[in-house]
Formats: C-alpha cells, structure tokens, sequence
C-alpha cells in the first residue's frame, strides 16, 4: 500500500487550466481544421479534375473554420458561450464573430487581458492582433464559396490564407495564459511563398480571363493574397460574396475599382466580395443532448412591454423633478438574459441613453453592493448622452448611496466611452483586481475544502465532489456544480458550498447561480458573495478597461 502511494506521489501534477474548456475546445478545433487543411494542400492531386476551382474548395473552407473558431474561442473566454449566439436559436455568423473580436480588441473588458498577459505592453499587443484580423473578413468569404459553392482559390492562394491563420496563433501565443494550448501548432507542407510571383500570376489571369467566371476568380484571389487589405464597405464585399457564385460585369468593375484604390501602385496596369447555423430545442427527442434546468432562461413573459413600461415612468417622472426607477428584480432578470439576448427581447440593437439610465440608477441605488449595470452601459448608443441623463438623475436623486456613487460612475464611463485605461489609483481598479484575484484563488482551494469537510457535516458527497473537483481545476465554470450542490440532502452542506460556490464565481455562464443564491431564502449565507460576484463578472465583462493580470 506504501509503495502505491508513493507511486501515485510522484505523478506529475497536470498543467494548470488558464483558459475555459470551451475555449479550449474552440483552439484545438481550430488547429485541427488547418491541419486537415494543410493535409489537403500537401496531398497528391487523385486525379486531373474537370473543374479545376474545386480541387482546394475543401482546404479553403477548413481554413475558414479555422478562423471562426480561434475568434470564437476569444469571445467565449471573455463573454461565456451565449456570446456565440444572434438568438436563442441561432449561432451567429463567423462575420459577426469577427466584428465582436475587433471590436473587444479596440475597446477591451478587463476579461480580455488574458490575450496580453506577461506581455510589456498590452496596448501594442493588442494593436497586432487588430491589425493581424485585417484579412478574416474575405477567408471568411472564401470559406462560404469553398463549402456552399464548391469554389476554391488556387494551391497558393489557399496556403497564404493558411500562413495568415497560423501568423494569428503565433501572435495569441506571445500570451502566456494562451501559449500552452498553441503550443503544437499545424506544420504546413511549405513555408516559402513570393507574395509578387503569386500577385503578378494572379494579374496576368485577369487580364487573360475570357469569361467573367474567370475574371472573378483571379480578382478573388487578388484581394486575398494583397497585403493592402481594402476598407470594409457593404458595397464591395456584397459583390465579393456574390462573385463566388454569379458574378456580373457591375460586380468586376466595383471590386476592380476597390483594389484599386487600395493599392494603386500594384493595380496601375490592370487598368481595363458565414452564415449562421440553426439549432433546434427538442424536449421529446430522446437522443437531444440533455441541457439542465438551470441552463434555461426564466419565462420572463413580456419583457419588452415591461421594459417600455418602466422606462417611459422612469422618463416622466424625471421629467417632473422626481426619482422612479424600475424594481431591482427586473433589473436582474435582464443581467441573466445578458446583452445578446436583450437584443432579441426587447426588438433594438442598441439601447438609447433614455433607455438605459433608469435601469443603470436602479443598480447603483442598491445599499452596500452595486447590482450589475455595465452590461446596459455596454450596449448604449451614446455614452455623452448617458452621462448627460445620469447627472440629471443624481441631481434629483439626492445624497446617500447614490450620489457616493456619481463621481466614479461618471469617471468610469467616461473612460469607456473614450477607450481610454482607467488610472491605476482609480478605486474601481483596485477593487476589481483584488476581487478578481480573490474569486480565482477561492475556486483552487474548493479542492481543499473538499478534503477538510470530508466525512463531516459538510461533506460534499460522492457525485457532487466530482463536479467540484473539475471546477477547482478550471475545467468547468463555477455555476455547472450548482445543480450537485443543490441536490446534497444536508442544509448545512448545500448553504456552505453555494456560498463557496458564490465566492469563486467569476465567469458570465455563472449568473442564472447567482441570481438564484440570491434571490433563495434558504441559501442566506451565501447571498451576500453572491451580489459580489454578480458586481464582478458584470464590470470584468463590460465595464471599462482593466489589465487584470
């Protein structure tokens, strides 16, 4: 017995998990989809093909996967897996997923310091990575036309795409929160490319292309290979899109005119543009994957009509000189829904300052702990605006909390609204880095706990140590041993571990537990982490920027 504990002392510990396991699902997706890539390109042709476009149609779509999927992973580590998603049915697509990424990296939550850590300067890094998605958006076209239409770029232009998404990992792998699950990356058949032969090739076919189909493949790999990367406009990547499949003169003559203007030099003699994928929910199947009840959201009934109810009181009664915001409850039940559903809920892409200021005083008119408001701020329209109305709202409001709330309020959103680093004595820095910091350190030591309860009133229980065990380790967010914790038969141990629970709580995916804890009379003891927590994944998520690490 002696010796088999001393062998299973020696086995080394496993690497700690930096990242969410459905990020870093996302990353070996990712890899594995440009490896299979790769394996396309470095392949034998099997036969001499009739259409000669469809012979990398494949290795074009999967470098397109690619692409999704890293920047899925990143928007899934700072904002959980419901950012993925247009609608409660439906993903959204890799261009929508693109344009959040760049985005996040111009105006970044403190979440996303994990793609700078250990990096000197956080600011330039992320200038890179901004610079380095300049690309995406035509891969992302090419993807569509590979796996929808069957038509694929040239052997060289598709391994030029691949060298983009590998250039992509190599900077996310300067981080070394990101470095350990990139650290074998996809090993392309070849790495010398002339960027000139390929473009001086690619002209000579446009100028020699007797069909418009001809025209438009050379002119489609031409935007792909350029290193000058045009402008996004509506106008030409609509004809970029539609050129995959039937291209017209009109398309031709735009995107021409498109390439032109962004690399005159190169163009002088030449001188003659991801669709979302359907999910279904179905109870009675019996071969559904099973989702818990706690991933569902509350049937909030009409939550627009409430919306427009509380907000247009809020509104008038302001308008009289008088304070009336919406209840605390529906503020919360909006915080669950999280931003991307809102959009769904309440029929608008962005909220106006009208809209938001009440909801955000509610939020700040709590005693002691601030409920959760960044998330509003997040999606308002115009931030001068809001700033305008809250300082209406804190004049009539008066003192006490609210109006010790005005000044950092303000400040803080200010910053956001200028993309601008909060000063580091600012007092919301300190308390969400300490808080940060406190709530990763209380989800290692559950492990702990597990041990010094075991067999004790406390006792977590065979299955619930399981799932406790597996969020210590950073492999499941906090809130997915909730429904565990829940079913343990002791009170005592259901309080105490809801209200470990609450303290390690960090991650967006843990707001249904904590509004739960929260609003549960017999879960007391763990309310007050849980409104702390709640205040911190919503401003590491949505507020201002903050370098956590």
């Amino acid at each position: 017995m002696g010796a088999l504990s001393a062998q299973y002392t020696n086995i080394e510990s496993p690497m700690p998990q930096y990242l969410r396991t459905s990020s870093v699902r996302l990353i070996e997706a990712s890899q594995e989809a440009l490896h299979l890539a790769f394996v396309g390109l470095g392949l034998p042709a099997r036969q001499e093909l009739r259409v000669g476009a469809a012979q990398f149609a494949a290795s074009a779509g999967l470098i397109g996967v690619a692409v999704e999927q890293v920047l899925s992973a990143i928007l899934v580590q700072v904002l959980g897996e419901d950012a993925l998603m247009s609608s409660r049915t439906q993903f959204k697509s890799a261009r929508e997923v693109l344009q959040d990424i760049r985005a996040l990296l111009i105006a970044p939550p403190p979440r996303a310091s994990f793609l700078t850590y250990g990096l000197p300067d956080a600011a330039a890094h992320r200038q890179e990575l901004h610079r380095a998605t300049e690309g995406f958006t035509l891969i992302i076209g090419e993807r569509a036309a590979g796996l929808h239409a069957g038509q694929g770029p040239s052997r060289a232009v598709a391994m030029m795409q691949a060298q983009k998404v590998l250039a992509f990992y190599n900077l996310l792998a300067r981080s070394s929160r990101v470095r350990p699950y990139l650290e074998q990356r996809p090993r392309p058949p070849e790495t010398r490319l002339d960027t000139d032969v390929i473009v001086d090739d690619l002209a000579r076919r446009f100028i020699e292309a007797e069909t418009l189909g001809e025209r438009s493949a050379a002119l489609r790999s031409l935007f792909l290979v350029l290193p000058e990367v045009p402008a996004i406009a509506p106008d030409w990547l609509d004809a970029f899109d539609r050129s995959a499949v039937a291209p017209t003169n009109d398309d031709i003559n735009l995107l021409l005119q498109t390439l032109e203007r962004a690399a005159p030099v190169r163009f002088h003699r030449l001188n003659a543009g991801g669709q979302g994928l359907a999910v279904a929910v179905r109870p009675n199947d019996a071969n559904a994957l099973p989702i818990a009840p706690h991933h569902l959201r509350r049937a909030f009934g009409d939550v627009l009509g409430q919306f427009d109810a509380y907000v247009g009181t809020a509104n008038g009664r302001l308008n009289e000189g008088h304070l009336e915001v919406p209840p605390e409850s529906f503020l919360l039940d909006l915080w669950v829904l999280g931003p991307n559903q809102l959009v769904q809920e309440l029929n608008r892409e962005r909220l106006t300052a009208h809209d938001a200021w009440p909801l955000i005083v509610t939020a700040l008119s709590s005693p002691r702990i601030n409920r959760p408001f960044w998330f509003l701020v997040s999606m308002v329209d115009d931030l001068g605006q809001l700033v305008a109305q809250l300082r209406r709202a804190f004049a009539v409001g008066g003192g006490g909390n609210l109006r010790q709330q005005q000044a950092p309020t303000l400040e803080a959103i200010e910053a956001l609204r200028h993309t601008q680093v909060l000063a580091p004595d600012n007092p919301f820095v300190a308390t969400v880095r300490r808080a940060y910091a406190e709530a990763g350190a209380r989800r290692e030591a559950i492990a702990l706990a597990i041990e010094r309860n075991r067999g004790a009133a406390r006792d977590a229980g065979p299955e619930a140590e399981v799932v406790l065990r597996r969020v210590s380790e950073g492999e499941l967010a906090v809130g997915q041993a909730f429904e565990a914790v829940l079913g343990l038969p002791n009170q005592e141990a259901k309080r105490y571990w809801a209200r470990l629970l609450a303290e390690a709580a960090s991650d967006p995916e843990d707001r249904d537990m904590l509004v739960r804890i929260h609003r549960d009379d017999d879960l007391v003891p763990a309310q007050s982490a849980a409104r702390k927590a709640m205040k911190l994944i919503d401003a590491v998520s949505y507020g201002p920027q903050v370098e956590l690490e």
